[in-house]
């Protein structure tokens, strides 16, 4: 019984000595990367600017939008510069065309035609980023898919035609974002977009609802 204490405590002393000898000196201790660099931390991002029409959504929409939002959530891998996340956004087109005679397949149409386009992306993105994860600028490329509610309506004076509903969404984009301090957690975002959505409406003569944008704003990250 002796033996068995006395090699217990022997095996108990050389446990504390090796936990000492791994103690970080305190110099040392300011060199260790920080956890933020070493795990997956997060940023989120709300931008807003302009949309252009594409493609034949072109035909139907000629007028360009400043209604055109996007707010973005990030989990942030710092070892190989890699985001996974997602984006929620807004857009509203509208053009107001002059009274005029419009030929149909039941007459002719005398009206103003104001015509209007509602969409509300979600898309889940991956993004590459060209500097590592404390540099104060990062250039950034992106692509993405998910899904988006888009609404069609054109008012001919008062009578409404067109058509809504779900549909898959296609995106692609590149940026940067920029530290507004080194070590702070603020910064500003500038980027560009394209979504393709495919929307078919023959009555309309469109077959999808592209459009690009070009977005700036504020980030905020966790690290």
């Amino acid at each position: 019984m002796k033996n068995i204490s006395f090699a217990l405590i022997i095996n108990l002393l050389g446990t504390i000595s090796s936990l000492a000898q791994q103690v970080i000196e305190r110099p040392q201790l300011f060199k260790r990367p920080s956890p933020y660099e070493r795990y997956t931390t997060y940023r989120i991002s709300l931008t807003g600017g302009l949309g252009l029409p594409m493609g034949t959504f072109k035909n139907y929409m000629t007028a360009n939008t400043l209604y055109n939002y996007a707010l973005s959530a990030d989990f942030v891998f710092p070892n190989n510069n890699f985001s996974a996340g997602i984006i929620v956004g807004s857009q509203f087109f509208q053009n107001r065309l002059p009274r005029q005679v419009y030929p149909t397949t039941n007459g002719a149409i005398s009206a103003v035609q104001t015509r209007t386009f509602s969409a509300y992306p979600l898309i889940f993105t991956g993004s590459y980023h060209f500097a590592k994860v404390n540099a104060t600028i990062r250039p950034y490329v992106q692509v993405g898919a998910g899904g988006v509610f888009a609404n069609l309506t054109n008012y001919w004076g008062n009578l409404p035609t067109g058509k809504n509903g779900l549909r898959i969404a296609l995106h692609g984009g590149a940026g940067v974002r920029a530290l507004l301090s080194k070590s702070g957690h603020f910064g500003v975002e500038a980027g560009i977009s394209y979504q393709h959505v495919p929307f078919k409406d023959s009555f309309e003569g469109i077959s999808d609802a592209a459009s690009f944008g070009a977005r700036a704003g504020l980030f905020y990250r966790w690290w």
